[in-house]
């Protein structure tokens, strides 16, 4: 195995693995901003080995290039797929690398803690050491809301994760750069705020959440009430059947035409159908009346049925409340209602 120093040199990962413990994962969720549970692997112990073993050489190879950024990601997922205190050290070395000092320093008191439990004493103080040498020119941040205690249902977000009410007011490690804080509430309007902290020395950063403005009340239903329906369709059948009744009516009055030009034309016709001019013309128009008087009667007959089908399954209406009120005397009880 290859000597610890101070100069931070880890050339390959341990063979004996196990998580970090819980209190040094937390420290790292924490600060690192990963709150979000993993998802559960579908790889088999030995596909995730080797996965993070793959990983974890390349993440050397980058970081041998120079290539910092890229080499970062591959050490913390190794890290996800196999945990170990090797990869650990390596990932926070290169998240100090790229600026990332917060991160860093949690990652190397986690992997402090995990050399302790494995007992790997140089690692563990090599650990320490950076981690040590690093929290000076840490970067805090501190979010206050004063007022929270009227707003029971406040939530604070970092970067868009839960930021839990036992860390207000605290001043919490943060990476160097912008951070989004959010502030939400029932009923209250949402406050999105970015903070930008400076990178390179210690600094303290407050951001002080305003107390929430309320939310504008929700517009009123243009949704129609069940009495509105009612009387809507109620109208509807009644015009309806009243227009098929009109009709049935001009029908019957064109029909009686109809029947009267054709007596008329009697008087100018024999034999039945031997009409003049006069007579012809007045026999035309009576068909052409009787025509329209059946079709305005069978409309009507239509419009009338569909117009008593409107009313009677109008939907029904809501009932009045019942409202009693008592009126006390010293003789009497007056009881009123409306109902």
């Amino acid at each position: 195995m290859t000597p610890m120093t101070n100069t931070f040199r880890i050339t390959h990962r341990d063979p004996r693995r196990r998580a970090v413990t819980p209190a040094a994962a937390l420290a790292f969720v924490l600060l690192s901003g990963h709150a979000a549970a993993d998802p559960p692997d579908p790889m088999d112990r030995a596909a995730r080995r080797a996965a993070a073993e793959a990983l974890f050489d390349e993440g050397k190879w980058l970081m041998d290039q120079g290539r910092h950024p890229e080499a970062c990601p591959k050490f913390a997922e190794s890290q996800r797929l196999d945990a170990g205190v090797g990869t650990l050290l390596n990932l926070a070395d290169c998240l100090e690398k790229i600026g990332r000092t917060a991160s860093a320093w949690a990652e190397f008191r986690a992997a402090a803690y995990a050399a302790r439990e494995k007992g790997q004493v140089e690692r563990e103080t090599v650990a320490r050491e950076r981690a040590a040498a690093l929290e000076p020119r840490l970067a805090r941040l501190v979010i206050t809301a004063p007022w929270a205690e009227k707003v029971q249902s406040l939530e604070i977000r970092k970067d868009g994760q839960m930021f839990g009410r036992a860390l207000w007011g605290t001043a919490v490690p943060v990476d160097p750069g912008k951070h989004v804080v959010e502030a939400l509430a029932e009923g209250k309007r949402p406050y999105r705020v970015e903070v930008e902290v400076p990178g390179g020395q210690a600094a303290r950063v407050t951001a002080a959440i305003p107390e929430l403005a309320d939310a504008p009340a929700a517009p009123p239903s243009t949704k129609p009430s069940s009495n509105t329906r009612a009387t809507v369709h109620k109208i509807a059948g009644v015009a309806l059947g009243g227009a098929g009744v009109v009709s049935v009516v001009a029908g019957s009055i064109l029909g009686m035409q109809a029947i009267a030009r054709k007596n008329d034309s009697a008087a100018h016709c024999i034999e039945g159908n031997l009409c003049d001019a006069t007579g012809v013309a007045m026999r035309n128009e009576a068909r052409m009346r009787g025509d329209a008087a059946t079709g305005a009667i069978l409309a009507g007959v239509l419009a009338a049925t569909g117009g008593l089908v409107l009313y009677l399954t109008a939907p029904e209406a809501a009932p009045a409340r019942a409202g009693v009120g008592t009126v006390g005397s010293g003789t009497g009880l007056v009881v009123g209602g409306v109902f």
